[in-house]
């Protein structure tokens, strides 16, 4: 019974990462509920004596990266302690920091098994190819096929989401991957695969998202850096997106509002680093709370418009609810969480490599996206991150040993 029961939470987990990789940028709900099915795998295969101890997170070379999230996870929950909003804190850390890790560390676990990460990939285009119709039938006719955002309230395009900037999000996590595995495909697959790859481009230049457009250049730079097989399809892809959003920027007349503190959209956000920055001197220690930010922002407002806000730059927004040992720690997380990846992609096949070059570009362009938009506190960006995080923690796993040298006396006996 225990080892049938280990068996059927790993084909949940499996299976409801499958969906929702498919379902996050069109449903909130779906991302709430899967988790509650990936969470409820993820105990069965603990309760089956067989599967208890199968996972990554006792590995030793994992041990400080499990400590520097715990000690996240530690910080968050301190701060509730002198949380000015005690309610709104236990929220936070339940139902969002709480849920996002343990995304991680589960899919960590799933992605490490044979052709998970394959198989994810491919489901990844799927859900892209359905934001692609969400996206250009709401150009052409001003509303999605699947929701009812339209366009002409932004005159930019949000496909499946809300705004703009959280399709930009999507898109340049998903542009890097999706690269690096059309690099990987066989010859016949991998054209309808840059066809897609284009029109994602195409949408990523259609948001005017600048953040977003900054994100991806540093991701795919640091594809470049990495040398892998992928590294001049990221060179091309580069060149392009440098090219047409410097035209649309210059055709639009907002080169120079871009990088200037004039702009209503820089201007906003430096109102609100100030008032992260007022909230970080006045408590240092433990914050004023995890996910008080917007309950506190009306009291530090500096300028801008006068309603509860985000920080608009998850760094100091951080810094802002659970304090400098709170920012230490999640920058922790982060950094060895890109250490790890990176140390570890050399040891893979070709093939691998150059995947996870691809999931660590996305999710690099998404952290420095971070430093000017809400990304790791919307809900299905926040998951986007962490659920890829785990894929690529668990692909990194899947090193290849150097081979075993043999022996002084086993060679002499080979010769002889």
């Amino acid at each position: 019974m225990t080892v049938r029961l280990g068996k059927v939470g790993n084909r949940v987990q499996e299976g409801s990462l499958y969906a929702l990789l498919f379902l996050l940028p069109f449903s909130k709900a779906a991302v709430e509920i899967l988790f509650g099915f990936i969470f409820f795998g993820w105990i069965f295969q603990r309760l089956d004596p067989r599967t208890r101890t199968d996972t990554l997170w006792l590995r030793p070379a994992l041990h400080p990266l499990a400590w520097a999230l715990i000690s996240y996870l530690s910080v968050c929950a301190l701060s509730i302690v002198s949380s000015t909003s005690p309610w709104l804190s236990i929220k936070g850390f339940v139902g969002k920091w709480l849920e996002y890790l343990l995304f991680f560390v589960m899919v960590a676990d799933v992605a490490r098994q044979p052709m998970v990460v394959r198989r994810s990939l491919r489901i990844l285009v799927y859900s892209a190819t359905f934001v692609l119709i969400e996206a250009f039938t709401q150009e052409r006719y001003g509303n999605g096929f699947f929701s009812s955002h339209r366009l002409d309230f932004f005159s930019r395009m949000t496909g499946p989401y809300e705004n703009p900037i959280d399709l930009a999000t999507y898109l340049i996590v998903v542009i890097p991957t999706l690269l690096a595995f059309a690099t990987v495909r066989r010859r016949a697959s991998r054209w309808p695969l840059w066809g897609v790859l284009l029109l994602l481009s195409a949408c990523l230049v259609r948001t005017k998202a600048v953040g977003a457009w900054l994100g991806v250049g540093v991701g795919m730079l640091v594809m470049i850096l990495l040398k892998t097989a992928v590294r001049k399809p990221a060179l091309i892809l580069l060149m392009t997106l440098a090219l047409t959003g410097g035209g649309v920027l210059s055709l639009g007349g907002r080169f120079k509002a871009v990088v200037s503190k004039s702009d209503i959209g820089m201007l906003d956000r430096w109102h609100m680093w100030q008032a992260a920055l007022k909230m970080i001197g006045e408590r240092p220690v433990l914050g004023f709370g995890l996910n008080t930010f917007m309950a506190n922002y009306l009291d530090h407002w500096v300028g801008g418009q006068q309603l509860p806000r985000y920080a608009h730059n998850c760094y100091l927004q951080v810094a802002a609810e659970t304090g400098l040992p709170g920012l230490l720690t999640f920058l922790a997380l982060l950094y060895l969480f890109f250490a790890r990846v990176v140390a570890e992609l050399r040891r893979l096949r070709p093939n691998d490599q150059s995947v996870l070059a691809g999931l660590t570009a996305g999710l690099l362009a998404f952290a420095v996206q971070s430093a000017v938009d809400t990304n790791f506190y919307a809900l299905r960006q926040a998951a986007l991150f962490w659920v890829l995080a785990g894929l690529a923690l668990g692909l990194s796993s899947r090193s290849v040993s150097p081979a075993p040298q043999a022996s002084p006396v086993s060679r002499q006996k080979l010769v002889a």
